[in-house]
């Protein structure tokens, strides 16, 4: 099929002079004219975004009345603690808790840094200090919100004392998480550190007397459940097993959680006298937060997430 380009042929005086729309200076003008409200459309847009953004904001802030909160995305715990304080604490405070799921831990931390999100609670401080060592991320935790339960596994035996000598343990391989876990089975009396040691820092090279021989190995995080078959038993966060569905039985030792592994609230640490930040502070040290950790029955929460033990 063809097109036949039709020209206005004539024009008076004061007529508007020949336009050409099939090409020439003609259509380029037409173009650069459309170019021209297209990009005033996209400067006025990104005006008024900049604008709504500036009204969300609270005046001597970098923050608004919505807190996003990081937390780890696998953590059906740590999401329904967030959810608690939006719907029980946060309205008493003129604020919306707004809980943002990511499982990369250095994604996490580094849009915590940033400022994207005002706070995060998916690390306790030692694993934060590994962290600010290794990346140089500047952050700040503002104290302990609740304890992760922390407890020994196993889909072989039914208590601590029915473990064989020689039973293999898989551990988290990250060197807080590996010391958490010496320091249970420490504190359950089945071995000894040597004089000195920090327990909250212990290795297998710390370790004075192991009588029963237990060996160890090592897993990833979050590998708890799934190692479950594989060895004698495994030292891992609650959470991890109950989000798998792991029957309650197969916990066989469950000590209180010590307070030098308790959940921390993390915060930029530029934003530290952001006054919004200050606001922060006290919902999460509410009072009722950690009673409300201590008597609920919600199975999202209840011996996955415990209150902040006095030691």
């Amino acid at each position: 099929m063809s097109t036949t380009r039709s020209t206005l042929d004539t024009h008076t005086p004061g007529d508007r002079p020949e336009i050409d729309l099939g090409g020439g200076r003609g259509r380029r003008w037409i173009l650069l004219a459309v170019a021209g409200v297209a990009l005033i459309g996209v400067v006025v847009a990104l005006v008024l975004r900049f604008a709504a953004d500036d009204e969300k904001t609270v005046a001597g802030s970098h923050f608004s009345d919505d807190f996003a909160i990081a937390y780890q995305a696998s953590s059906a715990s740590e999401q329904a603690f967030l959810e608690y304080l939006d719907k029980e604490i946060a309205p008493d405070y003129g604020v919306h808790i707004d809980g943002v799921g990511i499982e990369d831990g250095n994604q996490l931390d580094q849009a915590t840094a940033d400022g994207k999100y005002i706070a995060n609670i998916y690390q306790h401080k030692h694993w934060l200090q590994q962290v600010t060592d290794s990346t140089g991320m500047r952050l700040t935790a503002l104290g302990p919100v609740f304890q992760w339960s922390y407890s020994i596994y196993s889909a072989r035996f039914g208590s601590l004392e029915e473990l064989p000598d020689g039973a293999t343990i898989a551990l988290l391989n990250d060197p807080a998480n590996t010391a958490q876990a010496l320091w249970i089975l420490e504190r359950a009396g089945v071995l000894t550190f040597k004089d000195g040691v920090n327990p909250w820092a212990a290795t297998e090279q710390d370790i004075a007397s192991n009588p029963r021989g237990f060996r160890f190995t090592y897993m990833e995080y979050g590998a708890g459940p799934r190692t479950l078959d594989s060895v004698d038993a495994v030292v891992d966060y609650n959470m991890s097993f109950v989000d798998a569905g792991t029957p309650d039985d197969q916990r066989i030792y469950a000590p209180d959680a010590p307070k030098e592994f308790a959940g921390q609230l993390v915060v930029g640490t530029a934003y530290l006298d952001d006054p919004q930040v200050a606001k922060l502070k006290k919902v999460f040290f509410d009072p009722r937060v950690q009673e409300y950790l201590a008597t609920n029955d919600d199975p999202d929460l209840s011996g996955q997430l415990a209150p902040v033990s006095a030691s």
